[in-house]
Order: structure tokens, then C-alpha cells, then sequence
């Protein structure tokens, strides 16, 4: 999930079902095993993140080019907007930015992952902007994927398959069998819900100026809850997942210590 969006789950409840603060669990990370198969090369996004050793928020982020490319289509909307009250303008200004983006990846023989999503929502933003003459209508399939994500995320945990387990599962070899680990699975459903009440408060703040037809605030929400968001509630996931690998390093080495007694 790479941007991939204030507290964690459990500030209200204190600490974790074991009794233990995160910050407690988090200082004795040195403690936490590195097997072979897992790079701790510096990675982007949050499934880079959570396989290194310290938290890194411009890797959160995708660094300063995945800022640019997350961040410059909305402000460049939003500023060009503002200055000339024309739609045209600042859609097709935002598509083509998004554009040299794509081609400045393709040149340099990179993944165009991030890039093709980007452009395709910014693409339709423009269509449904430009047929309507409305400039909150570029907004509106950021909307609709925030929508269908807090749907997914919530699902997901009601299902008893929290998403982010899922994921974390997938990228990190130490956490694979995190379904058959009850503290696994609180853990992942806790950050579940944390990127759940993320997605839930965009659209608790952007829906309302949407409909009201704020066309320079809903930008400016826009890019206030994207990438700062997300890096606040991905370090609280790496906090949760690196006191976890703690806890499962710490009760592994106990229990050769019993058998041995």
C-alpha cells in the first residue's frame, strides 16, 4: 500500500492485550530476528517499511518522487483553479503532469505501477470535471476509492481476515503464518481498523465539501489527509508489527528455555 492513510486503535484502551505498552515492546527490537529471505534494503512504501529496522517516513511515503507524483496533480489543480476559475485548465494541467510522470519512468526503466493508478484516477477526475463543468467532480473517484477501500477493510475484519494481516503476511516471511497467531491476528485487526478510521475520516471531512461544491478546500483536504495521514498510520502499524516480531522472538527463545528445565 504505498500512498496506499492521530492515534493508534488502542489509545483509549492503554496497552496492548498483554499487558505490555507498544514503546515497551518496540525498544527491545534489536531483539527481533532477521532469517535469511528478508531484505532489509531500503523499500518504498508501507510493505518496504515494515521490514527495516527503523522507521523511515520519506520511504512511507515512496521518497521525494513519490511525493511529487502523489502530491503535484491535486496541487496543481487546485492552484490553477484558484487563479484562472477554469476547469479545462487545471484538469488537463493535472493529466499532463501525471503523464511526463509516466513517460519519465518508462524512459528511466522503471515500474509504472504507482504512476498508471495515479493517472487513471486522475484521468477520470478530469473527464467527469471537464463533461460537467464542476471542479469538485475531479475529486470524486478519490472519493469513491476511499469509499470502496473502508468498505474492504471493514469486511475484512468482520470476515475474521483482517486486510493489513493479509498483506504484512504477504510481504514479510516472519509473519507469514500470522492467521494461526491469536496476538497476530489483534494486532493485524487493530491496523486494520486504524487504515479504516483513516479512510473514514476523509470521507467524514471531504464529502461534506464535495457536496458543497469547495472546490480549493476540498483540495486542500485532499492533500492535508493524504501523504501526512498515511505516514502517521504507518508508523503506528510499523510500531504494532515490529512489538509483535518482539513478543514471537521473545516467546521462542522461552520456550527452549522450559524444555531445557
Amino acid at each position: 500500500m504505498s500512498a496506499p492513510d492521530g492515534g493508534t486503535p488502542d489509545q483509549g484502551s492503554g496497552p496492548d492485550p498483554g499487558g505490555v505498552p507498544w514503546q515497551d515492546d518496540v525498544s527491545r527490537q534489536d531483539d527481533v530476528p532477521r532469517p535469511e529471505g528478508v531484505d532489509d534494503r531500503r523499500a518504498r512504501g508501507l510493505g518496504g517499511v515494515l521490514r527495516q529496522e527503523e522507521f523511515s517516513v520519506r520511504d512511507a511515503v515512496g521518497g521525494p518522487r513519490g511525493i511529487a507524483e502523489s502530491v503535484a496533480p491535486t496541487l496543481l489543480f487546485v492552484v490553477l483553479f484558484v487563479v484562472t476559475r477554469s476547469v479545462a485548465v487545471a484538469a488537463i494541467v493535472a493529466v499532463a503532469v501525471v503523464v511526463v510522470a509516466l513517460v519519465v519512468r518508462l524512459v528511466q526503466r522503471q515500474s509504472p505501477q504507482t504512476v498508471l493508478g495515479g493517472l487513471i484516477g486522475v484521468a477520470l477526475g478530469a473527464v467527469l470535471a471537464l463533461r460537467s463543468g464542476d471542479g469538485t467532480d475531479f475529486y470524486a473517484p478519490g472519493i469513491a476509492i476511499n469509499a470502496v477501500a473502508l468498505v474492504l477493510l471493514v469486511v475484512s475484519v468482520l470476515a475474521r481476515r483482517p486486510l493489513i494481516g493479509l498483506v504484512v503476511g504477504a510481504l514479510d516471511p516472519r509473519v507469514e503464518d500470522w492467521a494461526q497467531d491469536p496476538d497476530a491476528r489483534r494486532v493485524y485487526t487493530r491496523a486494520t481498523w486504524l487504515f479504516a478510521g483513516l479512510y473514514a475520516a476523509k470521507l467524514a471531512v471531504q464529502v461534506p465539501l464535495l457536496l458543497a461544491g469547495q472546490v480549493a478546500a476540498m483540495g486542500v483536504a485532499k492533500l492535508a489527509m493524504g501523504l501526512p495521514l498515511f505516514a502517521v498510520v504507518a508508523y503506528l502499524v510499523w510500531l504494532m508489527h515490529r512489538a509483535l516480531l518482539a513478543r514471537r522472538a521473545a516467546r521462542s527463545q522461552d520456550g527452549p528455555a522450559h524444555r531445557a528445565g
